[in-house]
């Protein structure tokens, strides 16, 4: 009986070792390599959120840099647009004080041109005049200018304005209308329209022989700001 036993074969000693190596590492060298592992799974989750923070504040702090940069971008165009009102004023603050003055800008003082044209009839010793100050109209200059250029014009808030003055007088000479012109333009703007003269041999009541009869018509121009339009017609649609 003992000869009929056969020796082990090679294969089934070289699985036999396999097998005990296996059960080795698995009881032996697996629980060390597993809580590496585990750490390394660990230090790569941690890593992988410390990268997704990163990048999350980075485009966080981007935005708000951006949004800061746009800032600065229109407080510099502010600061551009403030410093080139202030040297406008300055530049045009002295002219605009003149015009002022005269007169031009703002509403008419109709009262003041009457006690100007009494004061100059007195200061040139001027023969009796009658005169004649129409109502206020709306002067639409950009209309014409749009027809005289064929370009737009765009007058903000102001208006051009004109009343039209219709003086006539009696002449000694020339001269006498002429101070007149001259005393009005220097409180205003008064731009000349028409004028006829003609000779006269009337004798007045002061026993003063009149040359010349004159009648001459003046536009009295000034500027304002545009009435506001009030909100119930502003709000009505147009028919």
């Amino acid at each position: 009986m003992a000869q009929n036993q056969q020796p082990p074969s090679k294969l089934n000693i070289g699985t036999a070792k396999e097998s005990v190596k296996l059960q080795g590492f698995l009881h032996e060298d697996f629980p060390i390599i597993r809580q590496a592992c585990i750490r390394l799974g660990i230090c790569l989750a941690i890593a992988a959120v410390l990268i997704g923070g990163s990048h999350f504040f980075y485009l966080q702090q981007s935005a708000l840099q951006q949004a800061a940069q746009t800032e600065l971008t229109q407080a510099q165009g502010k600061y551009t647009y403030a410093t080139n009102e202030k040297n406008d004023i300055k530049e045009f603050q002295p002219r605009y004080i003149q015009l002022v003055e005269r007169g031009f800008v703002g509403e008419e003082k109709r009262l003041d041109i009457v006690e100007l044209i009494q004061s100059i009839q007195a200061k040139y010793r001027l023969l009796p005049m009658s005169y004649e100050l129409f109502p206020q109209q709306i002067v639409p200059i950009a209309e014409i200018v749009m027809e005289q250029t064929g370009a737009p014009i765009n007058a903000g808030e102001l208006e051009l304005r004109a009343s039209r003055l219709v003086f006539r007088m009696n002449l000694l000479h020339e001269m006498d209308m002429l101070n007149l012109f001259k005393s009005l333009r220097e409180r205003g703007q008064f731009i000349p329209q028409a004028c006829s003269i003609k000779t006269s041999n009337a004798i007045n009541s002061l026993s003063t022989p009149q040359q010349l009869e004159a009648e001459c018509s003046l536009q009295w121009v000034t500027m304002g700001r545009r009435a506001a339009v009030p909100a119930d017609q502003a709000a009505t649609p147009a028919q």
